[in-house]
This record gives C-alpha cells, structure tokens and sequence, in this order.
C-alpha cells in the first residue's frame, strides 16, 4: 500500500549502542500508568531467559519498544511480554505494524502455535489495537487481573 519508505516498520535488538534511545522513549502523560518504563522492562528482560528485546524503527527513529518472547516459555505459548509507542508516534499506525512484525517472526517457528498478550483491564487502546491484528480475548486473566488475549498461529 504505502510506497513510504519512512513508514516501513522494523525490529531491531536492543544493545548497548541503542539501550539509552529506548530508555528515553515514554508513552503519553496518561499512559504512565498502564505500562511498565523501559528501563524496567530492560531488567525485566534480564530476567526472563525466553524473552528478547527489541527497538520499534520507523526509518532510522527508534519510535517505540517491543519485548517478546523468541522461545517457547514453559506454558506452552510465546508471549508478548512488554509493548509501547512513544508519546509523539502514537496514531501512525506503528504499533500494529511492529505487532505484525512480530507475528510474522514467531510463525516462522514450527513449535509456535499461539502467541498471548496482557493488558491492564482498562487500557482499551491497547486491546482494541492486539484486537486489530488478529488477537482475540481468551476469558483468561494474569493472576493480577490482567486480561489475557491470543493469536492462533496453527492449530
């Protein structure tokens, strides 16, 4: 559709060269409380041994932060774990098209049948955009309340 290079959507691993970039980036004013900051998903990555790290790029901007599983985790299922678009790129159409991304990268492994997500109950951005991409609600929630959504890969 868009022949805008600008608009194309990549991921790229978090390293030490681009680490601060990431760290800098933060939701709108009204969002801080429905995400987890970068930084501390950086540690939170740390600790997850499955999950990776990875930039949002538009063009050359870093504009947001993804932070997935590349390895099945114990459940069963590769999770979406940490998710977020700066403040000044939101409504452009980058996040549904680094979740994209991601899908497109976990379907290539053959043990990858369902990917699952969470969000804070009342972020509605958030769900009606995974909704958007192909995620449906499981009726399942995280212990802390979080509701549960998946994308069926394969059956």
């Amino acid at each position: 559709m868009d022949h805008n290079m600008e608009n194309r959507v990549t991921l790229r691993p978090i390293t030490q060269e681009n680490e601060s970039e990431c760290i800098r980036l933060q939701p709108r004013e009204d969002q801080l409380k429905l995400v987890a900051s970068n930084a501390d998903s950086l540690i939170h990555a740390t600790k997850e041994v499955t999950s990776r790290p990875y930039g949002i790029y538009a063009g050359n901007d870093m504009v947001g932060f993804i932070l997935f599983d590349n390895e099945m985790y114990t459940d069963g299922h590769y999770w979406i774990l940490r998710f977020m678009i700066d403040g000044k790129h939101q409504g452009q159409g980058y996040g549904k098209r680094a979740i994209q991304e991601v899908i497109h990268m976990l379907q290539e492994r053959s043990d990858c049948r369902q990917i699952r997500v969470s969000h804070v109950p009342h972020n509605v951005a958030a769900n009606a955009l995974y909704k958007r991409c192909g995620f449906q609600e499981t009726g399942e929630f995280e212990d802390n309340g979080d509701i549960i959504l998946s994308y069926q890969v394969r059956e």
